[in-house]
């Protein structure tokens, strides 16, 4: 099937379309600070205060949440078109963030990372539909080659940034709001690219 313009794009038209660099921080974001929430969950329970087997047995809760999401999302994409989840689905994770940088016991922690795996579920169907929707089908395997060696670049930037500022002395619950911040001005892009999408997929 065709993308925007009814015709199929290459990677090359891809990388100078102003609606795949508005969309880039939105799949940079997940890895990048979902890989360092938990690279870095040691410290996290030392800061907090929490035993580290209390912590690390949230991770099947999390874990159990992302495959319910990952199905939902699915039918949600197949039903309403990625653009809609690509406007919302960074909120849950910005969510996180918060929820965790404010959480005073396991509980609240436990909220945290359900909110993690709504956003981890439908990071897991969200991009291959979008960039067939939005590019075509014919190029399909280019353009994600493309899209997963960003997504893979943020698994290492994540880490590396969170513990350069650990060392000096910004815990990572203290980088949190940031990192909330980042996902709703990611948000905010999306919401961009989303808009220019829809009125090139309108044009016959």
């Amino acid at each position: 099937s065709t993308g925007m313009g009814g015709r199929h794009w290459t990677r090359a038209e891809v990388l100078t379309s102003p609606v795949f660099w508005l969309l880039l921080p939105m799949f940079l974001g997940p890895p990048a600070w979902g890989t360092a929430l938990f690279f870095q969950q040691v410290h996290i329970a030392e800061v907090k205060g929490w035993p580290l087997v209390d912590y690390l047995a949230l991770v099947p809760l999390m874990t159990f949440v992302s495959v319910v999401t990952t199905f939902v999302s699915g039918q949600m994409i197949d039903r309403f078109g990625s653009g809609l989840m690509a406007r919302l689905y960074l909120l849950p994770l910005a969510a996180t963030f918060m929820v965790m940088w404010a959480a005073e016991s396991i509980s609240m922690a436990a909220v945290a990372m359900i909110l993690f795996g709504i956003g981890q579920g439908v990071q897991a169907t969200l991009p291959a539909a979008l960039w067939s929707e939005y590019y075509g089908t014919r190029h399909i395997g280019a353009i994600k080659a493309v899209s997963t060696s960003v997504m893979v670049l943020g698994s290492a930037f994540g880490p590396g940034v969170s513990g350069f500022l650990i060392d000096l002395g910004y815990s990572f619950p203290a980088q949190m709001p940031a990192i909330a911040a980042y996902f709703i001005v990611s948000m905010i892009l999306a919401w961009v690219a989303v808009a220019r999408v829809d009125r090139a997929l309108a044009t016959p």
